[in-house]
């Protein structure tokens, strides 16, 4: 988590830390600092007259069960078929043998009903094979990012997905398909236009393809402690934006503080007998898997039955009064026994191959939020870490999520101690936000940079081979405006872009961005229920009177939201310039060859360049790969002052801390990703557009026929 008052804490040297933190004495150190969505019905046309129902085909045969691994998941729902009067339905074919999905019979001739709306456009159904079982020891993550199922659009071919093999590491996000239209339609007419001279000049080469788009980013997502997820001091709980920011932006793990804070209630010891109670971690970890999601285990705090000293809180972290504790456990047995009960439990209820593709994190920024002090991380890895594999000696663990400023030194320190004493050590973890080390807010060159020669080379010079994750990542690891407004979602497309396209790097097992949700209990962000300016979260705390106000997004969560519809391969761009202050951009192709994504943004480093202002581009798809001459279905999602932007809402509402029940719907409707439509014509496999992009404005081309 971000330090907030205690500002060299982001960037202090260890040894300083050390000295610093040695004592607390409950004295605050410094406060703390998403398949896609569902696309869009479609308006369903007249429907058909019934047509004479045909006699059922014979079923195909069931294929063997495959070895493939279901984290290639390809994307969901072909082409929406035309509302049909019901023919004859044709002959069942065979589910293809392995994973794949067999073809399906035909289906009989569709009556002359009205077609079914535009928004029945999805993807074409990924592997695995109707009812086949993917092998043992196949990769049991997610079932890869495949194309958002077009509403409205009957379903397209292929068989029902096959059941997840057990005991697999967890895959990478599949290939992306075509995906339907999300969000609405924006307000007024489209920004083309046909008449000035361009200032940059895009060209992408739709027939030349590169390496596949990553998703680090959507690798992750914060979710302050582990409290909220049951309730908060605001009256709500966080479960619905889990939900939301896994179908819509795609996030596959979450992580928190303190799943063994008070206020959860693991450990005790009435008499002086150790005494687990898993209650309120099994509703914590139910909601996280309902909401389509696994749990990035950060093994923290301490329990105060357990804790050297009942008075070394860390007072700075309100937790709504229940400050943790972050004191040494006082007895380094009872320690291991908790954290190897905490494993046994968690596998015996939702299994040990589902435990296995879960991480288990040491602690959390232990250069100012473990009262010993950095120096003795590495022997609370140890101890933790003994306790852990003694429950599961094959769960994935590591450390040391530093922060940016003392990574640099905790990692190494922990690579070394780990080899020296034989330690378990899958992946490394580390925080960076743009400020960190006294940077610039917002800066995504300095991130880059910071990933690519302090982390990445750093442990290449280690000969470390593990997992990479940065499981805190911000604009700003203050609670700075930036987080609010169109700044966050230019710095969030940028960062994706300089990160996953860095062709001398491999990119990074995953990014989680800091935080979820305004409902959020570091820090006591008071009565306001909109717009704080500052707080952390992706999406609005709400009002619990008015539903309208739920989770409405920042213009930062609408930036996941269009890199969540990103395809499967990248393509080639030229024009553009990673520098500060200059539009760029990153072009892919969808796995199934039927959709181009372009993404387009405008960013300038710190957070204060004039978001009214824009840059005429041209934009230049050559060799479409189809509708070479002929129609051409174009979509513009936009981010920026004026699109898919609540916050501007807010301030041209008046900053009202309480909006009225009108206020949010205005809120909720002009905060949704919204999007421009057109048919247009390509020339020779050849499309051109040309537009305004604003200044801190992120735009999403998709083309398709």
């Amino acid at each position: 988590m971000p330090g907030v008052k205690l500002v060299p804490g982001r960037w202090f040297m260890a040894s300083w830390v050390a000295g610093a933190l040695a004592v607390f004495a409950g004295a605050g150190c410094g406060n703390s600092g998403g398949g896609g969505g569902s696309g869009a019905a479609g308006t369903s046309g007249a429907a058909g007259t019934s047509g004479a129902a045909g006699t059922s085909g014979t079923a195909g045969t069931t294929g063997a069960a495959g070895t493939g691994t279901p984290g290639n998941g390809g994307t969901t729902s072909s082409t929406a078929g035309t509302t049909g009067s019901g023919g004859t339905t044709g002959a069942g074919g065979t589910t293809g043998s392995g994973a794949t999905t067999g073809a399906a019979g035909t289906t009989g001739v569709a009556g002359t009903g009205g077609t079914t709306g535009t928004a029945g456009r999805g993807g074409t159904t990924g592997a695995s094979g109707a009812s086949g079982t993917v092998g043992t020891g196949g990769a049991a993550g997610n079932a890869g990012r495949g194309g958002t199922t077009g509403a409205g659009g009957a379903a397209g071919r292929g068989g029902t997905g096959g059941t997840a093999g057990g005991g697999g590491t967890t895959g990478t996000a599949g290939a992306a398909g075509s995906v339907a239209a999300v969000g609405v339609a924006c307000t007024g007419t489209a920004p083309w236009v046909t008449t000035g001279t361009a200032t940059v000049n895009l060209t992408v080469n739709a027939s030349s393809r590169g390496a596949a788009w990553s998703r680090f980013h959507e690798g992750a997502v914060a979710t302050d402690h582990a409290n909220t997820i049951l309730t908060t001091a605001y009256g709500r709980n966080i479960q619905n934006a889990l939900k939301k920011g896994h179908d819509q932006a795609g996030f596959r793990y979450a992580r928190f503080h303190g799943i063994f804070n008070d206020d959860i209630g693991v450990y005790s010891e009435p008499g002086g007998t150790p005494t687990y109670n898993w209650t309120r971690v099994d509703q914590v970890y139910d909601a996280i898997t309902a909401a389509g999601m696994k749990p990035f285990v950060e093994v923290s705090f301490t329990p105060r039955a357990m804790a050297t000293s009942t008075s070394q809180t860390l007072a700075s972290l309100w937790y709504n009064n229940m400050s943790p504790n972050i004191s040494q456990p006082k007895d380094w047995t009872r320690w291991q026994n908790l954290c190897a009960e905490f494993v046994r439990h968690l596998e015996s209820r939702y299994t040990a191959a589902e435990v296995r593709t879960w991480y288990f994190e040491i602690w959390n920024e232990a250069s100012w939020m473990y009262a010993p002090g950095p120096s003795a991380y590495n022997t609370l890895y140890q101890n933790t870490v003994t306790g852990l594999l003694a429950g599961d000696a094959q769960l994935k663990v590591g450390g040391p999520a530093d922060t940016g400023g003392n990574s640099q030194y905790a990692i190494p320190s922990l690579i070394d101690f780990a080899r020296t004493n034989s330690l378990k050590l899958d992946f490394i973890s580390f925080h960076r936000y743009g400020d960190d080390g006294g940077g610039t807010v917002a800066d995504p060159n300095g991130m880059q940079t910071f990933h690519a020669t302090t982390i990445v080379d750093m442990l290449k010079s280690k000969t470390f081979t593990g997992e990479v994750w940065n499981t805190e990542f911000g604009p700003s690891y203050m609670p700075h405006i930036t987080r609010d407004s169109e700044v966050s979602a230019s710095f969030i497309a940028k960062l994706v872009h300089l990160i996953g396209s860095d062709t001398t790097r491999t990119p990074p097992n995953g990014y989680g961005y800091w935080a979820l949700s305004d409902l959020y209990e570091e820090i006591d962000t008071g009565t306001a229920r909109a717009y704080r300016e500052g707080n952390y979260g992706l999406l609005l705390k709400g009002d619990p009177a008015i539903t309208e106000s739920f989770d409405v997004p920042k213009p930062a969560f609408n930036a996941f939201r269009v890199l969540h519809l990103m395809g499967a391969t990248n393509l080639a761009v030229t024009g553009g310039s990673t520098a500060d202050s200059q539009v760029n951009a990153a072009a892919t192709i969808a796995a199934d060859g039927q959709s181009i994504q372009i993404l387009v943004y405008n960013h300038v480093a710190g957070g204060a360049a004039n978001s009214s202002n824009s840059s005429l581009v041209s934009l230049t798809v050559n060799n479409l790969p189809f509708a070479a001459s002929g129609s051409l279905h174009v979509r513009q999602y936009m981010i920026d002052r004026t699109h898919s932007n609540s916050y501007q809402t807010w301030v041209s509402q008046g900053k009202p801390a309480a909006p009225s029940q009108a206020q949010w719907i205005s809120l909720r409707d002009t905060g949704e990703l919204c999007s421009y439509t057109a048919t247009q014509t390509a020339t020779g496999g050849t499309w051109t557009v040309r537009w305004p992009q604003n200044v801190y404005g992120v735009s999403l081309f998709v083309l398709s026929p």
